[in-house]
């Protein structure tokens, strides 16, 4: 600053106020050219305002600045100030300081003021208030990035003649503040203007990103050498502990050695960092080569070094190679310290001998090194484990002989293998000796016992310790809370989970991502996905990141239930969320579909899986096989078995149980046997499940006598011991056949043999019984189940529900469901169906759709089978409201409709002669890819003609044939059966010649409807000339037609030519049936000279066994012996013979 010279005080207070708005003391000269300001008279009149306090205020700390402590005396004498010199660091805060608390000051003057007072400060060796100061800068509004603060810095560089290292500060400021971008742009920015930054910061940037960007280090590295920055062993200590990061061990290696070559000493760290990675990636061999490698170039190892690779080989299982390498510490002089002592004992521990490592405590006490609670805390934790639990109590009493104090650890220790071993009596005396030692018990303490007991399944005296941690003051933490849900889920005791979670809230906890998981995993697993969704959409909401494990449970259990679609949409969402589905979710979603028998979707899921670059695994092969199977596809599935084998490991066991088991299940045993000789030629052993699938499809087939002699066979040549499952087969086959004491012979013989039933044995017995209708047999099979210990399952009470249903015992029905939601099973499709099935047997259809949708509203999951049987029930009670109704909750719920649904609709609609809305259901149908059978458009075209709807008829009969619904011949014959029937006889014969003239045939049914019709009509010469037409189309007349022809004849009076045709039939090898001999018996009763055509007919009766007489040739007997006849055949009639 220019020297300012006066021989009076000038009075500072007459500066202009916006002087302080300018740059403050900014440059040399400033001063200087404004003191002519204070000789200008001129000045504004608003400063000659200014309040005489004011500017005394501003003199003082101006003086106060630039002057020492004395500043009131300066005013009373004459002064010369000498050049402020730019190394006066504290002189410069002080100012800086002070300008920070004048009102009015523009950031970017600020900016200016702390950049030249850093420059000071750095000249003035004041590193750490300059590193303050640049840490004020990065975080300031005006300078948002590092551009900005290296710009502002380099405006005022030249001003204070400062150095590089003010840059080097700024960049160890960034890395400091975690802003190493920032940090690199100024590296860079130091590299355009020429300046060079110290190897000690290059250094820390390398450090500073060896972690998060391993591959910038690299291209600083370069950078470095590029501009002659001279690296030194810190910096190869990184670059080689990046290598290793990497993975990349020999590179590392090489880079050691070039260090060497270059003349470089590597340090203890150095090798330290090399050996660390070796020991962590189970080189050892090369870790022992490089100690020999120290000691050559005069670098020992010390006890640090062997230390590291004595941890490491104890963290990896190898503690008695630890060991050795504590010998040969001892031989190269290097002495072992508690530490390698410690580490050891600890080592030996985990792998569970406590054995050896006593042995190493006592050789530690030898080497007179004083082992510590650590010590103590192992060898306790050990004998714990082991459940010696005298020898553990005998260490804790040592640890207080020897001065040293039990710790919460050690206790810890005790109670956790107490706990273990199910001593909670003994653990809980422990936690009282602790509270008597002064040993403060915390959570931990009272945590491990909580755990203990929920292990156990004493969840009651959890919850009760609980509530003593609250009484003791002690608070439980999230570990706690996490233990007791656990424990409650496991049971399925769901709701005792959701109480313990709302004493989490109440103690100001919220659930992470454990408890969460472990929520959503038991919900899962006890079937109820939805609850399992509503916790993960909460997780989510709260901000809790998912896991893949979570994410697959939620995946896999989705498609257990049949919601692979569901599934796949989740799958979806995980991408959104940033969680990349792995291969495990796609094998859940390929077996989903694989289960449903969607091969197609199965298949175009795995195209998927590859393109991501996920490798299918066995599984997923198996999967894809089992889409094929499932779906019908066995040719197919032969296919790509037969491809599978070209792929290796690809094809195992279960595969070929897979086709074979499928195999059976459609019937074709034949080919099973096929499978199963392919499958020893190929070298795959069968297992148990391979004989069970062959002796279930034998079952299945109703070849039930095959199925024994096949176990005996089995049984006789040991290839496989019987088990529960084979006779669970043979059971269940003879119940389905009929033969329940035969079954209950086979239960009884797997009892004898040693072999107990399981729950799905018994199952098996109690739907024998419920099928039968002995549901008092039942009970005492489910009372066998409760005696051993069974639990019924959801199928136990699906099956007993589905017969009291039938039975229509209601009240049972409603006494069961609740038994069942009080031990938690949760009601499936198939309670939902049996309940509604109840209440449709008892005709009670309108609560039956209540509780239908009573169910859907509690979430409870109804099937499509559930839904058509209501539909159904409705449309036969001509209640087509609510079948539409159901139908549209049907397409809302995603429960899409099948054939049978709409057959249903289409059969309701018609009965109420809806023929429109029919015709439009129809519609809907080939719309959904359903082709509809010809039997429901034949049934509306004859409801059109019926109401008179001649046009619509013919245009439906024009769809039918373009749909290809049926050929012209059916679809014609249709029409003319129609017309017919609704009387329209004219239009009919019209038809009937027009496909006549088409050289179509109309089918026996088309000619016999016409026939019947003439003959009602008493036509017979139409009725016989369609009878001749018949026989010229080569349409062979059957016993129906000819029936229909004689009843006509014999309803006009001409019994003469009815039986002619009676005779025709006859030479025809036609059999007459009930309804011919009832006409013409008739005929001849009515008549009085039929004696020929009487005795004709009780001869051809006695000759078919229909009678036995002896006719005396009088009339009034031939009478009798026709009425007797008629009796027989109206009693054949009734019993539903012909």
């Amino acid at each position: 600053m220019s020297s300012i010279s006066s021989s009076k005080p000038k009075n500072f207070y007459q500066i202009p106020h916006k002087f302080f708005k300018f740059r403050a003391f900014s440059c040399k000269g400033s001063v200087y050219n404004h003191s002519k300001n204070f000789k200008d008279h001129d000045t504004s009149t608003a400063l000659k305002n200014h309040s005489q306090s004011s500017g005394l205020e501003r003199e003082k700390s101006i003086y106060n600045v630039l002057t020492i402590d004395r500043w009131e005396s300066l005013n009373h004498m004459e002064y010369k100030l000498a050049s402020l010199r730019q190394v006066h660091g504290r002189l410069a805060l002080r100012f800086l300081n002070w300008v920070k608390k004048q009102p009015g000051l523009e950031l970017n003057h600020l900016t200016h003021i702390l950049c030249l007072t850093t420059h000071i400060l750095v000249r003035a060796r004041m590193y750490d208030h300059a590193k303050l100061i640049l840490r004020q800068l990065s975080l300031m509004g005006t300078c948002s990035n590092s551009n900005s603060v290296f710009s502002a810095l380099m405006s005022t560089y030249p001003l204070c003649n400062s150095n590089p290292s003010v840059f080097d500060l700024l960049i160890r400021v960034y890395l400091r503040e975690g802003m190493a971008v920032d940090a690199l742009e100024t590296f860079h920015l130091m590299g355009c203007r020429g300046f060079k930054p110290s190897v000690y910061t290059c250094n820390m940037i390398l450090s500073c990103l060896k972690d998060s960007r391993a591959g910038s280090v690299w291209l600083i590295f370069e950078e470095m050498l590029a501009r002659k920055i001279c690296p030194n062993v810190a910096t190869f200590n990184v670059l080689i502990n990046v290598l290793c990061a990497e993975g990349n061990l020999k590179k590392a290696g090489y880079l050691l050695r070039k260090m060497e070559d270059s003349g470089y000493v590597p340090t203890i760290v150095t090798y330290n960092t090399l050996l660390n990675w070796y020991c962590k990636k189970g080189r050892y061999k090369a870790a022992f080569e490089l100690i020999d490698h120290m000691g050559s170039k005069g670098i020992g190892a010390d006890v640090c070094t062997y230390n590291t690779l004595i941890d490491d080989l104890c963290r990896n299982g190898r503690s008695a190679k630890g060991y050795l390498l504590l010998k040969n510490m001892r031989k190269k002089m290097i002495p072992p310290n508690e530490v390698t002592y410690n580490t050891l004992i600890n080592g030996f521990v985990k792998e569970g001998n406590i054995g050896v490592a006593t042995r190493v405590f006592d050789e530690m006490s030898m080497l007179n090194l004083s082992p510590n609670c650590i010590t103590y805390n192992a060898l306790i934790d050990g004998h714990c484990n082991k459940g010696s639990f005298e020898e553990a109590l005998r260490l804790l009493a040592m640890i207080e002989a020897v001065g040293l104090r039990p710790n919460e650890v050690s206790y810890g220790a005790l109670l956790n293998g107490l706990c273990k071993h199910a001593k909670f009596d003994l653990a809980r005396s422990f936690l009282d000796r602790m509270k008597t030692n002064g040993i403060g018990v915390g959570c931990i303490a009272y945590t491990t016992i909580i755990d203990g007991l929920c292990k156990n399944g004493l969840l009651d005296e959890a919850m009760r310790l609980l509530d003593k941690m609250f009484k003791d003051g002690v608070n439980p933490d999230l570990i706690t809370f996490s233990v007791l849900i656990n424990g409650f889920c496991k049971v399925g005791k769901t709701k005792n989970a959701k109480e313990v979670l709302c004493k989490m809230y109440k103690a100001g906890f919220l659930p992470n991502n454990i408890i969460y998981s472990t929520l959503i995993f038991n919900f899962c697993k006890m079937g109820n996905v939805t609850d399992a969704l509503k916790v993960y959409a909460v997780m989510n909401h709260n901000g809790h990141d998912p896991d893949h494990f979570t994410c697959n449970v939620l995946v896999s259990s989705l498609c257990s239930v049949g919601k692979v679609t569901e599934a796949e949409d989740f799958m979806h969402h995980m991408s959104r969320i940033g969680l990349v589905p792995n291969t495990v979710t796609f094998d859940c979603i390929i077996d989903g579909y694989g289960s449903l028998g969607d091969g197609l979707k199965a298949f175009s899921m795995f195209d998927e899986m590859v393109r991501l670059g996920h490798q299918p695994s066995l599984f997923t092969y198996g999967s894809l096989l089992k889409g094929l199977c499932k779906s019908g596809n066995l040719k197919d599935a032969r296919k790509f078995l037969s491809n599978l084998h070209h792929i290796p490991s690809a094809v195992d066991t279960i595969s070929y149980n897979t086709i074979i088991a499928e195999t059976c299940k459609s019937g074709n045993l034949l080919e099973a046997v096929a499978f199963f000789d392919e499958m020893v030629r190929f070298g795959f052993l069968p297992d148990s499940y391979t004989y069970t699938s062959l002796l279930a499809g034998l079952c299945r087939k109703g070849k039930v006598v095959s199925a024994l002699l096949f176990f005996e066979k089995l049984i006789a040549k040991s290839t496989s011991l019987p088990n529960h499952v084979m006779f669970t087969c043979l059971v269940d086959g003879l119940f389905k056949a009929g033969q329940s004491k035969a079954a209950m012979y086979v239960y009884e013989a797997m009892e004898n043999k040693g072999i107990y039933p399981d729950t799905v044995a018994l199952n098996v017995v109690v739907d024998g019984f419920s099928r039968m209708g002995k549901m008092e047999r039942t009970n005492d099979y489910l009372s066998t189940m409760r005696s051993r210990s069974l639990c019924p399952s959801l199928a136990t009470y699906n099956i007993l529900l589905h017969g009291y249903s039938k039975k229509k015992d209601l009240l049972m029905c409603a006494k069961l469901r609740k038994i069942m939601i009080r031990y938690g099973l949760l009601p499936d499709k198939l309670t939902c169906h049996s309940l509604i099935l109840g209440f449709c047997e008892a005709g009670m259809l309108d609560i039956s759709v209540k509780y239908l949708k009573k169910m859907i509203v509690e979430g409870n999951v109804v099937d499509r089978l559930t839904f058509n049987m209501l539909i159904t029930k409705c449309c036969l009670n001509g209640q087509m409201e609510k079948a539409f109704d159901l139908f549209n909750i049907m397409n809302r719920l995603g429960v899409f409709p099948d054939i049978n649904t709409y057959n249903a609709l289409v059969t309701g609609l018609n009965g109420i002669s809806a023929l429109q809305e029919s015709h439009f259901i129809l519609h809907e149908m080939s719309e959904r890819s359903l082709v509809p059978k010809c039997s429901r458009y034949i049934t509306l075209l004859n409801g059109m003609c019926r109401v008179g709807d001649i046009q619509g008829a013919f245009r439906l009969k024009d769809e039918m044939e373009a749909l290809g619904v049926s050929s012209p011949d059916v679809a014609e014959s249709a029409m003319i059966k129609g017309l017919a029937r609704s009387g329209k006889v004219e239009e009919g014969m019209l038809v009937l010649n027009c496909m006549l003239r088409k050289r179509r045939v109309p089918t026996i049914a088309t000619f016999t409807t016409m026939m019947h019709v003439l003959c009602k009509k008493a036509n017979l010469v139409e009725a016989l000339k369609l009878k001749s037409q018949m026989e010229l189309c080569g349409v062979k007349l059957d016993v129906v037609a000819y029936n229909v022809l004689i009843s006509g004849l014999c309803a006009k009076g001409d019994s003469m030519a009815a039986f002619e045709l009676y005779e025709e039939m006859k030479k025809r090898g036609l059999w007459p049936n009930t309804t011919t001999y009832t006409v013409l018996i008739n005929a001849v009763t009515a008549e009085e000279n039929s004696l020929v055509e009487g005795e004709m007919l009780l001869k051809d009766l006695e000759e078919r066994g229909i009678i036995s007489w002896d006719w005396d040739r009088s009339t009034q007997h031939m009478h009798e012996g026709l009425i007797i006849a008629l009796r027989k055949l109206k009693s054949f009639s009734r019993n539903g013979r012909k």
